[in-house]
C-alpha cells in the first residue's frame, strides 16, 4: 500500500470514529403522545310528516258551523337541536270566511289517523282566527308559528308533535260558496 493510500485509510478510520463519537454526543431522550381515532361530521336537520304526500283538506261541500278536523304528525330526526315553525303560503280572499283552530299534542301515537281519531290536545289552541289572518301573521319562517314538544325550547332528535287543524265556515249567509284555492302548510326546521 502506498503512503497516500495509508493516509487516506487513516483519515477514513478517524472520520468514521469521529462520526460514531458525534452520534453519541448528540443523542437525547425523547417521548411522544398521540390522540388517535379522530372523526368529524356535520350535524343534520331533518323533518318529516305522516301525510303520505296527500292534501289534508279536500272538502268541497263544507256546511256552516261544522268542524272539519284533520291531523298530521310531524317528526324531527335531525342530530342538531332545531326550531320548528309552521306557516302557510298566500291565502285567497275567501280565507277570511273560514276559521281555523290549531292544537298540538305530545301524547304518543297521536294523529296516526288523518281524521284525528283519539286526538287529545295538550291544552288551549296555539292559534285561533281566520285562515286569512293566519296566512298574514305566519307567511314564512321569520314569522312562522313555533310550537315545541312539552316545555322544550327547541326540538331534539326523535321529538314529534301531532297537530289538529280544525276548519269551520261560520254560520253566516255571506259565506255561501266561499272557496279557498290550493294553499300549502309548511313546517320548517332550522338549527340556530
Amino acid at each position: 500500500m502506498s503512503k497516500k493510500q495509508k493516509l487516506l485509510l487513516t483519515v477514513m478510520v478517524v472520520g468514521l470514529g469521529g462520526a460514531l463519537a458525534g452520534f453519541g454526543v448528540f443523542s437525547a431522550f425523547s417521548s411522544t403522545t398521540s390522540n388517535p381515532g379522530n372523526t368529524f361530521a356535520a350535524g343534520t336537520v331533518s323533518l318529516s310528516d305522516n301525510d303520505g304526500s296527500s292534501a289534508m283538506f279536500a272538502t268541497t261541500k263544507a256546511k256552516p258551523g261544522v268542524n272539519y278536523d284533520k291531523c298530521i304528525k310531524v317528526t324531527y330526526a335531525g342530530t342538531l337541536d332545531a326550531t320548528v315553525k309552521l306557516y302557510v303560503d298566500s291565502i285567497s280572499a275567501d280565507g277570511s270566511k273560514v276559521n281555523v283552530d290549531i292544537h298540538k299534542s305530545t301524547v304518543a301515537g297521536q294523529a296516526s289517523d288523518a281524521d284525528c281519531t283519539g286526538f287529545v290536545a295538550d291544552g288551549a289552541a296555539i292559534y285561533t282566527g281566520t285562515l286569512a289572518a293566519f296566512g298574514t301573521a305566519h307567511s314564512d319562517w321569520a314569522n312562522g308559528l313555533a310550537a315545541n314538544p312539552g316545555a322544550a325550547t327547541k326540538w331534539a332528535q326523535n321529538d314529534a308533535l301531532s297537530y289538529r287543524l280544525r276548519l269551520t265556515v261560520p254560520d253566516d249567509n255571506a259565506n255561501q260558496g266561499a272557496s279557498i284555492s290550493a294553499f300549502e302548510l309548511t313546517w320548517e326546521a332550522q338549527n340556530q
